[in-house]
């Protein structure tokens, strides 16, 4: 409430947390990659990279108070 009994003025809105990234503006994107890590033996490995969250934007933040679907 503010000084006269108004209620606050949002300009963006409530925001919530990203409940896809959790804030962190990114996501994990797992490849999978072929190794070789001695003459005898070859291996896959997983390895993570990071995009853009495809849900907030990149923004970490989500308009309204948006729950987890």
């Amino acid at each position: 409430m503010t000084e006269q009994g108004q209620p606050p003025v949002f300009d963006a809105g409530p925001n919530a947390i990203c409940f896809t990234c959790g804030g962190f503006k990114k996501v994990s994107d797992p490849r999978l990659y072929m190794i070789q890590a001695t003459e005898e033996l070859m291996t896959g490995m997983t390895l993570a990279e990071w995009r853009g969250c495809p849900q907030c934007g990149g923004d970490g933040t989500l308009a309204g108070t948006q729950p987890p679907v």
